[in-house]
Parts: C-alpha cells; structure tokens; sequence
C-alpha cells in the first residue's frame, strides 16, 4: 500500500478500491464484516484500501453506538464528476 495517496484519481486505479465504491454505493451502510465477506476478501486487505478510499473522503465512517457502519462520500463524487465533465468542455 503507498504511503500517501494525493487524488481521487490515484485512489481509485485500483480496481478493488474501485470495487469498494460500487459495492457501497448499491448497498450503503455496511460493516466492514460485511463488506469483506460480501466482496471475498479478507478484512486485513480490506482495511488497506479503505484507509486510501478514507484519506481521499470518498469513504467515510459513521459509528452508531459500537457498530461502525461504511458510506460513499456522494460529495466528493459529485465533484470529481463535475471536474471531469467540466475538464472535457
């Protein structure tokens, strides 16, 4: 895993990151329990690329009570596809 990713760009080459993002877009507010046995990996590998998607904003983590459950960050999606679009003009 890269000390530091810097883009949404960078963070999403990976096509397990990229993965990540369309899983939790169609099911929001999964565990990452559930997110690692949906997906067939292993938590640890999981956990990984989370911290990338996390240090970017595209994942965000909403803790209720003691279950921690995982969201896309639709703003930051937004405007990374308002960039893009924005970009082709």
């Amino acid at each position: 895993m890269p000390d530091k990713v810097l883009t949404l760009r960078e963070a999403l080459e990976h096509p397990l990151r990229r993965r990540i993002v369309a899983h939790l877009l169609e099911k929001p507010g999964l565990s990452v329990r559930q997110l690692a046995r949906e997906l067939g990996i292993s938590i640890g590998s999981l956990t990984g690329h989370l911290v990338i998607l996390e240090r970017v904003g595209l994942v965000v983590e909403v803790r209720h009570s003691r279950k921690l459950q995982l969201y896309v960050n639709s703003e930051v999606l937004a405007n990374k596809a308002l960039d893009h679009s924005q970009a082709r003009k």
